[in-house]
């Protein structure tokens, strides 16, 4: 089977809208030159993600979308009576698509549980502090619902008792900043009913014991484990306000779209109210998740395929694994390291989504997790080429492992990294797993190779799952490849912040179906565009990317954020 080159994909990914030419011997490229423009951008250093119009001075907007890019005398004739903005040498690209992030959750996060963030909370000292802070903030038998913990220089994560201590009169559940692992103390798993010695793993997860009690000690392994604790409902009107913010954060940053890959119909419909009352400033592709095969059946017979302006119901989400699903797992984590599904389970519910015809999204860390992905997809599909037709996904896939590049390259997988793992996780990773996975360890998040062998790949944040929500986060790690501890990764595996920008734009887009409307400027495609402060083109590390400031975001040619302006 043919291998799909990084030339090729990026041709397909970025193939241009129905009705353009390319004027020869011109500095013009246009969709439609009869009429004016609303929107003419002009004196600037505009980088478009298309192969054969890369860079232009000026761009016309007509409508909502692209109408021409080119030179600014070529642009000028096409003007008419269209408000100008002059950019001065700024630059401009299309807007940034986060093709993994949960809106709604971060909002949630944020406005509504205590955060044990690091570097602020890294010990039990300095966690039971805001516990008991929460605590006396609230009447006795209140939830305290805390998220973003990660390691405590104790070296451990502490039990049920010893939450205990700085809040006896609540129940509290605290949820580790990857959201697969959470911590419930001794009120909690009794209003939850599982302070039981017989009390059984729910399905997918897994409660730990106490070895000479058999009571589980609080810790609550995948989802499954956790929200059989507790999983605290949002009001409509707290929906709202919780989207709202959420998306407020990633369009001053100059996100456009957002895939939403943990969803659920209340959430879905929340976007969908936001869209009809004009106050969505982001289009969102909505996945769903599904735990079991009997939700996902559920799902699949019922769900009312919405195709909205900017909301749209894309695929269906499911986790092979919380904890890496490795073939080689050191003895002291195999308690942890167990799949989400039975693999037969787990085939079944992938098979009923590709039967469904949507789009299958799978969140898949280790390297077996990742085969048992790419087999079900082969099995679902029946063929490379129908697989390569259905994009099914694969979030995360963090480990090079030659023979699933190649396969993931011929199934046409897009795969969705979050390469800010590399600064937030790597160390960490190699604590657990360094005495056996040194390769694994230094080549994680290989985009390079990812490139090379023709897998589509796309950025996404991951956040609240991850600490930023930053898109230049994501691309400085992808260029500079450094440890928080310090420690270069595999140098071999970056790439240029033009490649993670595209990555970025027309990769995310790529794995929604939508490169032929998003992802690059080219006229007859959506006006989504942000504006820096500086020429694109002189960025070359990760400190420059960091340094660059969004002074708009537009959606549809409108401006959904402006940079307030210098005072004094």
């Amino acid at each position: 089977m043919k291998q799909i080159n990084r030339r090729l994909f990026l041709k397909r990914a970025g193939g241009g809208a129905a009705g353009t030419f390319l004027v020869r011997g011109a500095s013009v490229w246009a969709a439609d030159t009869v009429g004016g423009a609303d929107l003419v951008l002009k004196n600037g250093a505009i980088v478009t993600m298309c192969d054969a119009h890369p860079v232009a001075e000026a761009m016309a907007v007509r409508g909502g979308r692209v109408l021409a890019v080119g030179s600014n005398d070529e642009i000028a004739k096409v003007a008419g009576g269209a408000r100008v903005i002059d950019l001065a040498g700024q630059g401009v690209s299309p807007g940034i698509i986060d093709a993994h992030s949960h809106v709604m959750s971060f909002g949630q996060m944020q406005l509504k549980f205590v955060i044990l963030r690091p570097p602020e909370i890294d010990s039990f000292a300095t966690l039971f502090a805001k516990l008991s802070a929460a605590a006396s903030a609230r009447p006795a038998g209140e939830w305290i619902v805390g998220r973003g913990f990660n390691a405590f220089k104790e070296g451990r994560w502490p039990r049920r008792e010893e939450l205990d201590t700085a809040a006896p009169n609540h129940p509290v559940l605290i949820v580790h900043w990857g959201g697969q692992f959470g911590i419930a103390n001794t009120l909690a798993l009794k209003k939850a009913n599982l302070l039981r010695a017989d009390a059984q793993d729910p399905y997918g997860g897994k409660y730990l014991r106490d070895k000479r009690t058999g009571l589980p000690d609080g810790v609550l392994i995948h989802y499954p484990a956790i929200y059989s604790v507790y999983q605290p409902e949002l009001t409509p009107e707290e929906q709202t306000q919780c989207a709202e913010w959420g998306f407020a954060q990633f369009t001053k940053l100059g996100v456009t779209c957002i895939h939403d890959n943990f969803s659920n119909a209340r959430s879905a419909l929340a976007y969908v109210q936001l869209e009809r009352a004009g106050r969505l400033p982001c289009r969102v592709r909505v996945y769903p998740y599904v735990k079991n095969l009997q939700t996902c059946q559920q799902l699949v017979a019922s769900a009312r395929r919405y195709n909205g302006p900017l909301v749209r119901l894309q695929g269906v989400k499911l986790a092979v694994d919380g904890y890496a699903l490795m073939y080689d797992i050191p003895q002291q984590h195999r308690d942890l390291a167990i799949p989400m599904h039975p693999q037969e389970q787990f085939n079944a519910i992938i098979a009923a989504i590709h039967n469904a015809g949507l789009q299958a999204d799978v969140h898949a860390v280790g390297d077996k997790g990742v085969d048992w992905t790419l087999a079900a997809y082969a099995q679902a599909a029946g063929s490379p080429a129908e697989c390569r037709r259905r994009r099914h996904r694969i979030e995360h896939f963090p480990f090079r492992k030659a023979d699933a590049l190649r396969r993931a390259a011929e199934l046409g997988v897009p795969v969705c990294e979050q390469p800010n793992i590399i600064e937030v996780k790597a160390d960490d990773i190699r604590e657990k797993f360094g005495s056996t996975n040194q390769a694994y360890l230094h080549t994680m998040v290989p985009l390079r190779s990812f490139i090379k062998d023709g897998v589509p790949v796309a950025f996404g944040a991951d956040v609240p799952a991850f600490p930023s929500h930053l898109p230049l986060d994501s691309i400085r790690s992808a260029i500079d490849r450094m440890t928080l501890s310090g420690r270069q990764l595999d140098p071999a595996e970056s790439v240029s912040f033009l490649e993670a920008l595209r990555i970025h734009t027309l990769g995310s887009a790529y794995a929604a179906f939508d490169e032929k409307e998003l992802g690059s400027l080219e006229p007859g495609k959506y006006a989504d565009f942000v504006i820096w402060d500086r020429d694109l083109r002189q960025v070359r590390t990760g400190r420059d990317a960091c340094a660059l400031k969004v002074m708009a975001t537009y959606m549809d040619g409108k401006a959904v954020y402006t940079a307030p302006k210098k005072t004094g």
